[in-house]
């Protein structure tokens, strides 16, 4: 007859022999709040940029991806990967606050239905991280805008309130060339003499608006490096400028701020040190027909 004793003994030594469970997958909700926590920024709770924008949040997550935009090709990437928590820089639903009410678009619209169709159907959440992408400690969307093009180790001090980058010697040609293949870029913009020498560039990344990129043009660098601009206005301001004073402008696209995200998925290892986490750069979208 079996001692009960012995029993009692038995069970216990199997439970403790047992392998303890895998720890539950943590949810999209507390992925999230785990991203605001860790940043130790104030995040503002009024409709904002950074939220999950869309999916469900109780969805548990795989791995994350970061991107400049959630595209589809972006979101194939991930799926591929086995990523599911997407975090894009900019907008993914054609708003600029992703704000289903304000949007031309309607609700109907086939490639808005289609793009949350494949994020319903592979169990994915986006989650957009634009204001506290910029706000981390020396903007990271800056940080790795200079880091791929390999100027870091040149920016002097800031000017005004933007970097200032102190090269040796060259022409705008090679600059330009440097800007297009750190970039990736299979086109890029140019104003000016390709020939002309220059050595200061002031440094802006997206859409900081007109007001701040002219004020880069009458802050005496020799060169100013662009994202997305109001033609018009500085444009040209800048050709008027040239009467008086030249300066060469590189228009790199408001796609220059995707390296930066490439910051961003460093950061978040080391906040979940147990997922997977990418960084997805985009591929250039536009092409030199010359």
């Amino acid at each position: 007859m079996i001692d009960r004793r012995m029993t009692l003994a038995g069970m216990v030594s199997t439970l403790l022999a047992a392998p303890a469970s895998a720890a539950a997958p943590l949810t999209a909700r507390a992925v999230f709040a785990e991203i605001r926590r860790a940043s130790g920024q104030k995040w503002d709770p009024n409709p904002t940029d950074d939220r999950i924008i869309f999916g469900n949040r109780a969805a548990p997550v795989t791995g994350i991806a970061t991107c400049f935009t959630a595209s589809l090709d972006v979101l194939r990437r991930a799926q591929a990967a086995g990523l599911n928590y997407i975090i894009p820089h900019e907008a993914s639903f054609f708003e600029r606050y992703d704000d289903f009410a304000e949007s031309a678009l309607p609700d109907h619209d086939p490639v808005i239905r289609a793009k949350q169709a494949f994020v319903t159907g592979h169990g994915m959440v986006i989650q957009r991280m634009h204001g506290h992408a910029h706000s981390r400690p020396g903007d990271a969307i800056m940080t790795g805008l200079l880091r791929q093009l390999d100027w870091d180790v040149y920016r002097a001090a800031d000017k005004p309130g933007l970097p200032w980058i102190v090269l040796p010697q060259t022409s705008a040609l090679n600059v330009g060339r440097h800007i297009k293949a750190r970039l990736g870029r299979r086109t890029l913009r140019m104003l000016g003499d390709p020939s002309r020498s220059i050595s200061t560039i002031s440094v802006s990344a997206g859409m900081p608006g007109e007001n701040v990129q002219i004020q880069q043009l009458e802050s005496g660098a020799d060169a100013v490096l662009l994202g997305e601009v109001r033609e018009p206005e500085v444009l040209g301001y800048a050709q008027d400028l040239a009467e008086s004073r030249k300066v060469t402008v590189f228009l790199s696209g408001h796609t220059g701020e995707d390296p930066g995200m490439g910051i961003l998925a460093e950061w978040l290892k080391t906040v979940f040190p147990a997922l997977p986490v990418q960084w997805l750069g985009m591929v250039d979208p536009y092409s030199n027909p010359a």
